[in-house]
């Protein structure tokens, strides 16, 4: 069985790669349901869970608030939830390999499955549509 790589996360620079990227911002947009561009209290506990199967401790939310972007009402915005899995990346990148595969990526950095019930409903749908065109 061939060995199966993981592509890499971040560039030589130390930032992530656009795919990375890409599936971040995915990930983002889709705790985001009242799409200001930034996670609520309510969405960023939504995310921890999902990810973490827990809302993050008063210690990570006081590192966030203190060293991440923020909006003028203290929620992520979508360059602090970069910046929160760059460092992560750059210290731990299993860990975020973890959380991307908890959110249905591949080693590729495909989407190949949801948390998300919407997504996997029109995605039922559009898979019905294809198969029934064939």
């Amino acid at each position: 069985m061939p060995l199966v790589v993981p592509l890499a996360l971040t560039e030589e620079d130390g930032g992530l790669t656009p795919e990375c990227e890409a599936a971040l911002m995915a990930i983002f947009k889709r705790y985001d349901v009242d799409n200001d561009g930034a996670l609520s209290n309510t969405e960023l506990d939504a995310f921890a869970r999902d990810t973490n199967g827990d809302v993050f401790d008063e210690d990570t939310l006081t590192e966030i608030t203190e060293f991440l972007d923020l909006d003028s009402n203290g929620h992520l915005t979508l360059k602090g939830f970069l910046q929160m899995y760059n460092l992560q990346t750059s210290s731990e990148p299993e860990e975020t390999w973890k959380d991307l595969q908890k959110h249905g990526y591949d080693t590729k950095l495909k989407l190949v499955a949801s948390r998300n019930e919407d997504n996997d409903d029109r995605s039922g749908i559009n898979n019905t549509a294809e198969k029934s065109s064939a």
